[in-house]
């Protein structure tokens, strides 16, 4: 049995993309273009007078910057490339006047390895992207450039625009100490919603409704797994899918995880959250985690849960072959979904949002941020990681046409720090919206940002021959349906800590064994549910006492 993962891991993510015009004008007047359709405004926050004296997608002369970074095992470049020198760095160095001096690279555990050595030896590159835990060391140690007044005079209006979604909470989680420390990435939101998917086709063979509560939910699972809504006379259909991982609960949505059930339940374990008092308190060891595990270990006993969930090497296998009617998962199901309507054309998911005992809908959050772009202390030109963040947003966000010339095909970690999210924190609601009144004539085609009048002419293809072609169908479908889900009412709830502390480094791989195996055994019938409460003791008693402390103390911190 696969134990849960670590909650934090020292890893640095391992790429950035970019792309900006090398024409000032145009490219202010692409971001204008892009913020009027989106229904925001770019000058509602005018540039501060040093910005306005500066390019912000182009420095005056040019520069180099050095760095290191990880590549993708086994990645393959065109002939005559290199890491050093492909399609990417050349652009960059076009675009931007920045030219990358790459002192070393490496993939996956050597990558970190040296990137901890460097760390600890103070023997940094001008710029890199790191993970959080690694920014927030580098942070205290006073290893980072102050970014606060190059960020005020380079960043581009859609810079400004994008941060600006995340009610600045972005910039703030960059903060140390009152400084901006780093340029920090922006995680879609709508990524974090794990919604409850079930076959409306069975629901309707066997008069049904649709699931509107945890009660609902076990019933509708229950008539799957006993009424042969597939028809074939067997007893082989599977009421819901799970996972190895489904007993931790990450921020961002994944398959087969019961992220949903924890979350009717008020439940929230694997993460830091604030208690009814709004004390700083551990999930996994709270009451209302063990009522959770209590569901779920009465639907397995009845054989609502899959039997085969913790061992199955192809977790997607029984939606794909048509025997399981409910599975949990994310907005962009799409994928998985071609595949199940290719084997299976009659079959058809609908999202839903499963709601708590009260009718409210809870959900926890991924970090707003979780990448940072940084500058050593000391560097010479600190401006340079607000241009290239500006660059990046630009061809991200495909408002400079000439990024979309590029292969984009070849590996993004060979750009030349690497790959990250920047994007509106609710970009599938937004992207949905603009969507939605295109199809409707509500909004000319021509109006859309690059990336909505793509998925436009999929759209139109699709309402020509309906599923006709599952790739085309597949790669709009997640705003259509999905994102009407995201829009209704729900609780965010954000994760108070995502970091690590020193007893966490020693304590935290055991703490976390001991949590898995306890709450499978508890879930799969092989330990008593009021085990639960031993492993709270035990928990607290291994160093989760020290770790709380801990927590509390870095939170104060801030």
């Amino acid at each position: 049995m696969k134990t849960m993962k670590a909650l934090i891991a020292l890893t640095v993510v391992s790429a950035l993309a970019a792309a900006c015009s090398d024409k000032p004008a145009q490219q202010g007047a692409q971001e204008t273009a892009q913020s009027t359709s989106t229904g925001q405004n770019a000058s509602a926050s005018p540039a501060s007078p040093a910005a306005a004296k500066t390019d912000p997608y182009k420095l005056p002369n040019p520069v180099e910057i050095t760095t290191f970074k990880g590549v993708t095992p086994g990645a393959k470049l065109p002939s005559g490339d290199t890491v050093e020198d492909n399609q990417y760095t050349r652009y960059i160095k076009d675009k931007t006047n920045i030219s990358f001096k790459l002192l070393w690279y490496a993939s996956g555990q050597d990558y970190t390895q040296k990137l901890k050595l460097a760390v600890a030896s103070n023997d940094l590159p001008d710029m890199m992207l790191v993970d959080e835990q690694t920014f927030l060391s580098l942070a205290e140690a006073g290893q980072l450039e102050d970014l606060t007044k190059v960020y005020d005079a380079y960043a581009a209006p859609l810079t400004k625009e994008l941060y600006a979604s995340t009610q600045n909470k972005a910039l703030d989680k960059a903060k140390y100490g009152g400084k901006l420390l780093a340029i920090p990435n922006i995680s879609v939101q709508a990524d974090s919603v794990s919604m409850v998917w079930v076959r409306k086709d069975w629901l309707d063979k066997l008069g049904l409704q649709p699931p509107k509560t945890m009660d609902d939910l076990v019933n509708v699972a229950k008539a799957f797994v006993e009424k042969d809504p597939d028809g074939n006379g067997k007893a082989d259909t599977i009421g819901m899918t799970g996972s190895d991982t489904a007993l931790s609960m990450p921020g961002k949505a994944s398959f087969h995880n019961f992220k949903p059930i924890f979350e009717a339940y008020n439940a929230f374990p694997s993460n830091w959250i604030k208690d009814k008092s709004g004390s700083v308190v551990y999930g996994s060891i709270q009451p209302e985690t063990k009522e959770a595990l209590a569901k779920l270990r009465d639907m397995y006993a009845a054989g609502l849960i899959d039997k085969e969930f913790a061992l199955r090497k192809d977790l997607n296998a029984p939606v794909v072959s048509g025997q399981a009617g409910i599975f949990l998962g994310p907005w962009w199901a799409g994928g998985m979904l071609m595949d199940t309507y290719t084997n299976n054309p009659k079959a058809n998911f609908i999202p839903l949002l499963l709601p708590d005992a009260k009718g409210k809908v809870n959900n926890l959050m991924v970090p707003v941020s979780n990448t940072f772009l940084v500058m050593k202390k000391g560097v010479k030109t600190p401006e340079a990681a607000v241009v290239y963040a500006n660059t990046f947003i630009a061809a991200q966000r495909k408002t400079d046409p000439d990024a979309l010339k590029l292969d984009f095909t070849i590996d993004a970690t060979y750009w030349p720090i690497g790959n990250a999210t920047f994007d509106y924190a609710d970009a599938v609601e937004r992207k949905a919206d603009m969507l939605k009144k295109a199809l409707t004539g509500e909004t000319k085609p021509e109006s859309l940002t690059p990336e909505v009048k793509v998925l436009y002419d999929y759209a139109k293809q699709d309402q020509a021959n309906p599923r006709g072609d599952l790739k085309v169908w597949k790669s709009y479908y997640g705003y259509t349906e999905p994102a009407e889900v995201l829009k209704q009412p729900r609780s965010n709830i954000y994760s108070e800590f995502t970091a690590t502390t020193k007893t966490m480094d020693r304590k935290w791989a055991n703490l976390q064994k001991l949590e898995s195996e306890t709450f499978f055994k508890i879930v799969m019938g092989q330990q008593p549910l009021d085990s639960f409460d031993k492993f709270v003791t035990d928990w607290k008693s291994q160093g989760g006492d020290d770790i709380t402390k801990e927590v509390r103390d870095e939170i104060s911190k801030k």
